[in-house]
């Protein structure tokens, strides 16, 4: 060490002290004593002076600095003369590891650690990159956890990052684990594996292997392992199970019994377990690297044959014997759990309580492996929905027994259209699941059972009893239901009305093309659960045969609608064709409106598009998403997923017109609904009617217009006169529909098809949306379900335990569905546990099926059974804490088996 580097050190401390100690016990600097350039300091030789001479002239020059050297080791206090001048001066060193500390700003007693680690500090680059990391005053184990960060080039000289990191590179090779050779051979080169056991041994219980020294490939299976059984003792599997002892020997912390080399194994510890489960949880949760964790699970979850010690849950021996997928519901370490759940739902799915499966979907939709995955939420809604079709079905068990058509009518308008909505649902996710990766779906049987039951029992049986209270009640013949406004009368019921009896100034109709009423009602429920807009949805009659031209038609204003044949069959408003856009925009001029495309509307600056309908009382805007799709051979499979783009689409628009053209009224309604079914068409779906009948002017798939057209018991007919209103001054044309939902076998079959009388095509939705003021929005705003603990005051004796929590309400007409973060804080707002995620969205008005468990994990020691902890509700929709409850932990055994 050169005089420069002396001065520098000595200078600093005489920075803090006009006193400074240098015991130069090996007396490597003596020679150099002599040499040192220090202004104003007055250089003493201990050795050479009395004791006593030298605390007279330190205590007569009150101002002076003083260097006290000494080539001899410091004296111990009773029999030091100076000690009460130590005890406010400063102490030098000047050895490499002294100038280390002094460099660092630690205190001397660590000048032994710091020899233990010259390889470490023999880089500059190392030594600045530490200085940046430790903490002031740091102790030992923040400077060996601050070297340990070094090396594994993290930011954070915490042991969870530094775990982290050193699994982030080990998951780069899963293969041959050579990062995880590479990362122990780093340690071992700069002596830090000592540390690095150390640490792993005292946060996780984990203890290595004396022959084999540090493994960071059987840490890894062992975290993992450990964080499984957890979740299925958690569940409900016995630990004396064959499952759960076939993960005995993978456990952290090990159990004491053990012995290794003459000395015992740390003893089972419940912290210990949790900060294993915390990590676990921790790495899995992270947005930067869950990747890292999905590749590290895969390999193990092979390696360990998660799948197969499954098997007792998954495929019991009695075939008979219901499976319990609730007895995985805890875990999401491996994939494979995700898979193993879903399967056997998804093969008995019958056979379980509605409630219970909805719990289970809602918890494993807020899991890890649905959030990196939307194949498995296709899965599980598609599994939800076919859940929702069979309790249906069962309600429905005697069959569609109706008394009037009336009756039955009413009956899909308030409930039936579910059947019709949980089939689409359940397709459209379905598809997905298809086209993204195994269709377990399929495999599983769920997909060809659903369809079966709804095209063989739903549509068969509903078309049947429909069939008959049709004739029943003569409906072709006089085309009305008690209560129910027809479609043609459309303007006057809905829009007419409103300006004549509001202070509403202008009105927007939105005609979406193919809109069923059951898509209609899922926009209603996604409206009404905002708050701003209020959507009001009934039906209207709709026009047979239910097609574009005649539905667009009825829908416009006019005194009389009138039909003329040719070569084509035209329509017309009070002698204005009703066919294209220039027409329907003459016919809307004389009732002071216009007609758009919703495109146009999407597409206009918000100064455009209130120019536009600055003068106009009625805006008519035509969506066509859900027919232009299912309409064509070549997307018609597509026809499910043009619904939700419809939905989406529909609500952006009814957005846009409130929120940028001032609108505050929108009524939403269609030219009329459809059929579809996903399989082929086949021989069954065929009327016997084989050829295009004579005085036929229009043949398609589900009706034939034209004149003196034949009758028959295949079939139904009737006058457009009926069942359009036409006008009497036109010509008078018929029609033809297949009974049931058929299509005529002399046209090309289609899946999607309208142009009949069944509830799916004639119950043709309107839907009122209006913007709510202040006052109103807070009344029709549906709350969020209140959550509080079952038990109070809540008690935690365990580092791993659970918390029964309550939704007071169900999700319904007034609540909606609440999500939360949940945690375990002490008075100074430290989380002491790790972050759960639960979503609250049970439907059921049993108290009993709208309760859940939290699973509490502590995180650290040294819990007080005196010490009001909180557990804290976080909304995660706003962000802003929701609640919070009183809590004591009371570890009466802090090292308990569980």
């Amino acid at each position: 060490m050169n005089i420069e580097q002396l001065e520098k050190g000595l200078l600093a401390k005489f920075a803090q002290s006009r006193i400074v100690f240098w015991q130069d016990s090996d007396s490597e600097f003596l020679e150099q004593l002599s040499e040192l350039s220090l202004t104003d300091v007055q250089v003493i030789n201990l050795d050479e002076q009395s004791s006593f001479a030298v605390k007279h002239q330190i205590e007569q020059q009150s101002t002076q600095q003083f260097l006290l050297y000494s080539a001899k080791a410091e004296p111990i206090a009773t029999r030091d003369w100076l000690f009460d001048i130590r005890l406010y001066s400063q102490s030098f060193y000047a050895d490499s590891s002294a100038m280390l500390l002094n460099e660092l700003g630690m205190r001397m007693e660590f000048r032994q650690l710091i020899g233990q680690y010259k390889k470490f500090f023999s880089s500059k680059q190392r030594l600045a990159k530490l200085k940046k990391l430790l903490p002031a005053n740091a102790s030992a184990t923040e400077l060996e956890l601050s070297m340990l960060a070094v090396l594994l080039k993290v930011e954070t000289p915490g042991f969870v990052p530094i775990l982290q990191q050193a699994m982030l590179r080990i998951a780069e090779d899963l293969e041959t684990f050579s990062q995880a050779d590479a990362i122990a051979e780093e340690l071992q080169k700069f002596d830090l594996t000592a540390a690095f056991t150390a640490l792993l041994e005292k946060e996780l219980g984990y203890l290595t292997e004396p022959e084999q020294g540090l493994n960071l490939k059987s840490l890894l299976f062992k975290l993992m392992a450990t964080d499984f059984y957890h979740a299925l003792v958690s569940a409900g599997v016995d630990a004396n199970s064959r499952l759960a002892q076939s993960f005995s020997q993978l456990l952290l912390p090990v159990s004491s019994q053990e012995q290794q080399a003459g000395r015992k194994r740390p003893a089972f510890n419940s912290s210990k377990r949790a900060a294993v489960i915390n990590f676990i949880s921790s790495w899995r949760e992270s947005r930067v690297l869950n990747n890292s964790y999905n590749l590290a699970a895969a390999k193990v979850q092979e390696q360990l044959e998660i799948k197969a010690r499954l098997a007792d849950i998954a495929e019991p021996a009695d075939g008979s014997t219901r499976v319990q997928p609730e007895l995985l519901l805890q875990a999401e370490t491996f994939e494979v759990v995700e898979q193993a759940i879903i399967t056997m739902l998804a093969r008995q799915l019958p056979a379980f309580d509605s409630a219970e499966v909805e719990a289970i979907i809602s918890k494993r939709l807020m899991g890890h492996w649905c959030y990196v995955s939307e194949y498995y939420q296709a899965i599980y809604k598609a599994i939800r929905s076919a859940k929702q079709f069979y309790d249906l079905k069962q309600k429905y068990a005697e069959g569609f027994q109706f008394s009037s058509a009336k009756a039955l009518y009413q009956a899909y308008e308030n409930e039936l259209y579910r059947f019709d909505a949980s089939y689409r649902v359940f397709c459209e996710n379905a598809v997905f699941v298809a086209k993204a990766g195994k269709d377990v779906l399929k495999l599983t049987g769920l997909v060809d059972d659903i369809e079966n039951l709804y095209v063989d029992w739903y549509l068969h049986d509903l078309a049947i009893a429909w069939g008959k209270l049709v004739d029943q009640d003569t409906l072709l013949k006089n085309w009305h239901v008690a209560g129910v406004p027809n479609q043609y009368q459309f303007y006057q019921k809905h829009v007419r009305h409103i300006l004549d009896t509001t202070q509403n100034k202008r009105v927007f109709v939105i005609i979406s093309d193919a809109l069923r009423y059951e898509v209609a009602h899922e926009i209603m429920q996604q409206i009404n659960d905002e708050k701003r807009f209020k959507a009001e949805l009934t039906s209207q009659l709709g026009v047979v045969p239910s097609y574009t031209q005649l539905g667009m038609a009825a829908l416009l204003p006019s005194k009389a609608l009138t039909a003329h044949l040719g070569a084509r069959t035209e329509f017309k408003a009070d002698g204005i064709s009703v066919h294209g856009s220039e027409n329907r925009q003459k016919i809307l001029a004389a009732y002071r409106g216009i007609a758009v495309k919703a495109q146009d509307v999407l597409n206009w600056t918000n100064q455009e598009g209130r120019e536009k309908v600055k003068d106009a009382e009625v805006v008519y805007i035509y969506h066509d998403e859900i027919d232009a799709t299912g309409d064509k051979a070549a997307t018609e499979n597509l026809t499910f997923q043009a619904c939700r783009d419809a939905i989406d689409n529909i609500k952006d628009l009814i957005s846009r017109i409130i929120n940028r053209l001032n609108g505050s009224r929108v009524v939403l309604t269609a030219d009329h609904g459809f059929l579809f079914k996903m399989t082929d068409v086949t021989d069954t779906d065929k009327t016997a009617l084989k050829t295009k009948p004579a005085g036929a002017l229009e043949a398609k798939k589900r009706y034939v217009m034209g004149t003196a057209l034949p009758t028959d018991d295949y079939y139904w007919t009737g006058k457009m006169t009926v069942t359009a209103n036409l006008a009497a001054d036109g010509d008078d044309p018929e029609f033809m529909i297949p009974r049931g939902s058929n299509r005529f076998n002399f046209v090309g079959g289609a899946k999607f098809i309208h142009g009949g009388i069944m509830p799916q095509e004639i119950c043709v939705p309107v839907m009122h949306v209006r913007e709510l003021d202040t006052k109103a929005q807070s009344k029709h705003a549906k709350l969020p379900v209140n959550v509080v603990p079952l038990n109070s005051p809540i008690k935690i004796v365990s580092n791993i335990d659970r918390i029964q929590l309550l939704q007071t309400e169900a999700v319904g007409d007034k609540y909606k569905a609440r999500e939360l973060s949940i945690w375990i804080e002490d008075p100074s707002g430290k989380v002491v546990s790790a972050k759960e995620k639960m979503l609250f969205d049970a439907s059921s008005d049993k108290m009993e099926e709208r309760k859940q468990a939290l699973s509490v994990t502590l995180s650290g020691t040294g819990f007080s059974r005196t010490t009001a902890y909180k557990l804290v509700m976080l909304d995660t929709e706003n962000n802003m804490k929701y609640n919070s409850f009183t809590v004591t932990i009371d570890l009466a055994f802090e090292d308990d088996f569980f």
